[in-house]
């Protein structure tokens, strides 16, 4: 459990550097009983479906694609619920953030060897639709294995977390331009299972391959410091358009028929 004196650090750190560590927030038991949890979901019937919108995959090292991600993942599973709304993490992300939070989303991600990572972004850049203040707004990255750079963990730009930085000349309304940021300031945090990684809606991130040999699994909830209950649902009714109006998810399915 982490103490009084040391949320207080890691509060300062959160707001210095765009994000912090609190170590050991989930035990051993729970950690084994989230991680049952994540093979049961990863072995239901449907999901791989080209059409399930609730799955997406990415290109795998032997050029297949890989399934990747439950997006959303919460209604299917009680268990990473507790997860996502343990007592524990809320009351420190109550601390953090200077007022009580609402889940805003939630996803699981199972990155396995050898599939790549995500290119440097901020996640402001896609909540600005919810038209508030980029700092009540945070993601959580429950850690269900050990994580670091060798397995594909997340890389931050530390004390980058001020403004929405722009995209590369060619498209500027698009992901942050990596040029823009100081390469010097990347650091990837080494993390053992129970560690729990908070990081600020503008701190540009981004993680690699996973280059280990097991696969790299984490829970990642986002939340708002908001008095609406109802957040979770809305985001969800408006992602779901979304994604069929962009036919986001689908591109496997467009990859397997391109030819008929």
């Amino acid at each position: 459990m982490t103490s009084v004196a040391d949320l207080a650090e890691k509060t300062e750190q959160y707001w210095k550097d765009g994000f912090t560590v609190l170590p050991g927030l989930y035990g051993s038991d729970e950690i084994a009983a989230f991680r049952s949890e994540c093979e049961r979901l990863w072995n239901l019937d449907g999901l791989d479906d080209d059409l399930n919108l609730r799955t997406e995959f990415r290109r795998g090292p032997d050029g297949t694609y890989a399934f990747d991600r439950l997006d959303p993942v919460l209604d299917i599973s009680p268990k990473l619920t507790e997860a996502a709304t343990s007592p524990a993490l809320m009351d420190a992300l109550a601390t953090i953030l200077g007022g009580s939070a609402e889940l805003l989303k939630c996803k699981l991600i199972r990155k396995e060897p050898g599939v790549n990572g995500y290119a440097a972004h901020q996640d402001f850049l896609y909540w600005k639709w919810l038209d508030t203040d980029p700092d009540l707004l945070c993601t959580v990255v429950v850690n269900l294995y050990p994580s670091d750079e060798r397995s594909g963990g997340i890389a931050f730009y530390r004390g980058s977390h001020q403004q929405l930085i722009p995209g590369p000349p060619e498209n500027p309304e698009g992901d942050c331009d990596p040029n823009q940021l100081d390469v010097s300031s990347i650091q990837v945090p080494a993390l053992e299972a129970g560690d729990v990684l908070v990081f600020h809606s503008l701190t540009p991130h981004f993680s690699g391959r996973n280059d280990s040999e097991v696969p790299r699994t984490v829970l990642l909830p986002s939340y708002s410091v908001t008095d609406d209950s109802r957040l979770y649902q809305k985001y969800y009714k408006r992602e779901i358009v979304r994604r069929c109006k962009e036919m986001v998810g689908f591109e496997r399915y467009f990859a397997r028929n391109e030819n008929l």
